[in-house]
Parts: C-alpha cells; structure tokens; sequence
C-alpha cells in the first residue's frame, strides 16, 4: 500500500516522494529483488526509527503506513491484514505471481481484510492474464487518446482514500465498451498500471490471441 500511495503522488499529482522502510533491527527487511517481484519502486533506505529516516532525506515524515495489528505505531494510514490459509511468502514459493497477489491485496480496500483464499488468486490470476493480453491485442490498433471522464474518475477514486476497486470497474468497463476505441482502451490501461504496477504490458511484442 506504500507503493501505491507513492505511485498516485508521483505520477498523479506529480510530487516528489521519499519512500523509506522501518526495520526493528539493521539490515533490510526484504531483498531488492523481492521489490523488484512486487513492483515496488525502490525505496530511499531502510532505518530503524522515524527520527532516523526523516534525518536521511531530509525532510519530515509526512506519511507513515503500518498493519492494523500493529498496534504501537502512530500512523495516518492502516492497512488491513491479508486473511488466508497460507503465507504470503508460502504462495509465493508456491509458484504464485507476486503481482497476482499484489492484484487480490488491492482488490479490497487498504482498510479491510483482504481474503487470500485460492479462489481469489485464481480469479486475479486470470484477469490479469486477460487484461495483459487485451492490452497487447489493442496496442495494433491507431492510438487514441484516454476518454477524459474515465481518466477523472480514476483520478478521483484514487484520491478518494486510495480507491482501487472503483478504479478496477472503471477499467472493466472500458474493457467491455464498445464505443471506447481499442487504441483508447490501450492507452487508459497502460496510463493507469503506472500506478496500479500489475505489469499489463508484459505481453507487448508476443503472439495474440
């Protein structure tokens, strides 16, 4: 959810973000190439206090993200724990896409339980699959500029605390209407991946469907 946050202030409103991560102890709590699996953009460091990041780059805290559990931190922002039978990290040595799971996590709004049930995974695994072949279908097609009212709405689902599954039936609708041209369709999907980071262009280039 930070990265989100993050991926709407800078390539939204265009700001200029310092994401850092807090570790109870030295060392990184994730690999880089962890990140990289998950899309997260790289982070400015990784500090054992607020007091500690804030000092690094320079400028105050102005956002801090946590778990509900955790319960010690003062944040302005608390992300609801991921309800499953598995691990997060079980699915993914299981052989689970880190970006499906991103897809089921953002799926539900920040504030509730998101349910990692098989289920949802499969079902965000398909529509990933989907989407990611619609885009590259629709990028052969002349390019048309994004329906602004789509563009709009998105924007403001976004600024309306971070509403990713409005954005996501506001994509499912320019996916199934008609009267938006396919080189629009291709256009608002990318635009709008910069932020939601499911990696929809994967399959630009390959054999279509």
């Amino acid at each position: 959810m930070a990265d989100l946050t993050r991926r709407v202030l800078e390539d939204v409103h265009r700001s200029q973000v310092a994401l850092t991560l807090l570790a109870s102890g030295p060392g990184s709590p994730v690999a880089p190439g962890d990140l990289d699996a998950w899309m997260i953009r790289p982070p400015a460091g990784v500090f054992e206090s607020v007091d500690a990041a804030a000092a690094a780059v320079g400028a105050p805290v102005g956002l801090m993200v946590t778990a509900a559990e955790d319960d010690t931190a003062e944040s302005a922002l608390t992300v609801g724990a991921a309800a499953g039978s598995e691990p997060l990290d079980d699915l993914i040595h299981a052989g689970h896409d880190p970006l499906t799971l991103r897809c089921v996590l953002l799926s539900t709004h920040y504030g509730q339980q998101a349910p990692l049930t098989m289920e949802r995974i499969a079902d965000a695994a398909g529509l990933l699959h989907r989407w990611r072949q619609r885009v590259a279908d629709w990028s052969t097609h002349i390019s048309v500029p994004m329906p602004a009212d789509i563009l709009e709405a998105a924007y403001r689902a976004f600024d309306r605390n971070l509403d990713v599954p409005a954005v996501l039936d506001l994509m499912r609708h320019v996916e199934s209407d008609a009267a938006i041209a396919p080189g629009a369709k291709f256009e608002t999907f990318v635009h709008l991946d910069r932020v939601l980071a499911f990696d929809l262009p994967r399959h630009l280039g390959g054999p279509h469907s």
